[in-house]
């Protein structure tokens, strides 16, 4: 009898048993907890290196540093689990097989992104025992868990999409794993420099004028694209960033869902099935 899995998307469940029987998983899930852990005992550790109690009053700052860095292990890992999956067929020789079947593209695409996103999501679970350090002393409001947690799965869809959509353009899994970091970084980069640089130029501007010269309010939109200011405010509120008509979560949601969207169906778009030639079909005709 057949599980749901492989009536809803057999790529799913293909991917999910390879990757969950692999001997490898033990040991990323292991060091990426290590990973972790270091962070936040290593913070501690500096906090009461001289003998000093721990003050529950920075429970707050270890779970923003403790969110910054389970996001940029995020931001590491899914490329190098989703930039390799359509290549990697390809390489394999694979592909072709693949598109003979029954599955769609889109299907294709779809069952390779959750498959990938779903070793993610059992990463970012694993590691809520190392939240619970900071739940010891407090701080937090659910709200804040949700949105943070909220943050991680569209991070996740985003860059997974970006991997798979440069998979399925480029033949070769090491160039496209090193144009997706390269998309990433750039990215990350440039939406948080744009903002400071006219910012210091309308700035600089008022100085040498009698009036003053105010920054127009589309600059505001960088920092709510980019992943670093938007996180921090989910903790400290929209108090550097005036000039959005809706919070800055929401925005930063609203434009990754995008990205997620516009990456799948170009690697949709991509993706080939292979058809029969049409003087094959004419000839059939015939017959």
């Amino acid at each position: 009898m057949r599980s749901f899995q492989d009536v809803l998307n057999p790529v799913i469940s293909k991917e999910f048993r390879v990757r969950m029987r692999s001997g490898k998983t033990p040991w990323v899930i292991s060091l990426y907890l290590a990973a972790l852990g270091t962070i936040i005992f290593t913070f501690i550790y500096l906090q009461t290196g001289n003998g000093t109690y721990f003050n529950p009053n920075r429970s707050r700052e270890l779970f923003i540093i403790l969110s910054y860095v389970q996001f940029a292990l995020i931001s590491f890992v899914t490329p190098g689990l989703t930039a390799g999956v359509i290549s990697g067929e390809r390489e394999k020789q694979t592909l072709n097989i693949l598109l003979t079947t029954n599955l769609s593209p889109a299907q294709i695409i779809i069952g390779k992104l959750f498959s990938s996103i779903s070793f993610m999501i059992l990463l970012v679970i694993a590691s809520m025992p190392v939240y619970s350090i900071v739940f010891l002393y407090g701080g937090i409001s659910p709200i804040q868990l949700l949105k943070v947690f909220s943050f991680y799965l569209i991070g996740m869809l985003a860059i997974g999409s970006v991997g798979i959509m440069y998979s399925s353009l480029v033949k070769r899994t090491g160039i496209a794993t090193v144009t997706t970091y390269a998309t990433i970084l750039g990215y990350t980069i440039l939406t948080g420099l744009i903002p400071q640089i006219f910012r210091s130029f309308y700035y600089l501007r008022s100085t040498s004028r009698s009036a003053g010269s105010v920054p127009p309010e589309w600059i505001d939109w960088f920092y709510s694209i980019n992943p670093a200011s938007a996180m921090l405010t989910i903790f400290e509120g929209d108090s550097f960033i005036k000039g959005l008509p809706i919070d800055t979560f929401y925005a930063f949601i609203i434009f990754f869902s995008f990205v997620t969207a516009i990456s799948l169906l170009l690697a949709i778009r991509f993706v080939k099935p292979i058809r029969e030639p049409l003087l094959a079909k004419f000839f059939k005709k015939e017959i």
